[in-house]
């Protein structure tokens, strides 16, 4: 039996390589935060808040995104890349802890276009 705290790790169903998911303590154990995802070709897991796009018949029937395409939109993405929601929140307090600019119409959303993109 796995303890509360263990994570676990899925194979890619493109390439086979052993992908692994961000997971977050709860206070009761641990949930995934986060898709898994492949460092070996970039496939990622469809989440479940993702906004509707096309998906290929490949990508309905393992549930993940194909090798190389965009992530999906609740993962958290630097430079294109799946990153952990530390990395993530410690990129978001970067820019805008103390930044009055938060507050302007439309810059955060324009920041977090900008960060995910390759």
């Amino acid at each position: 039996m796995n303890s509360a705290y263990q994570t676990w790790q899925e194979d890619c169903p493109y390439c086979g390589a052993k992908c692994d998911a961000d997971f977050v303590d709860n206070g009761v154990g641990l949930t995934q935060c986060g898709p898994f995802h492949c460092v070996e070709c970039r496939a990622s897991e469809i989440g479940p808040h993702d906004k509707p796009r096309d998906l290929t018949k490949e990508e309905k029937k393992y549930g993940w995104y194909a090798p190389g395409s965009e992530p999906g939109s609740s993962a958290n993405v630097i430079g294109g890349g799946i990153v952990g929601h530390q990395e993530m929140k410690e990129r978001y307090q970067q820019e805008f802890q103390g930044n009055p600019l938060y507050d302007e119409p439309g810059y955060v959303e324009n920041w977090w276009e900008e960060i995910r993109k390759p």
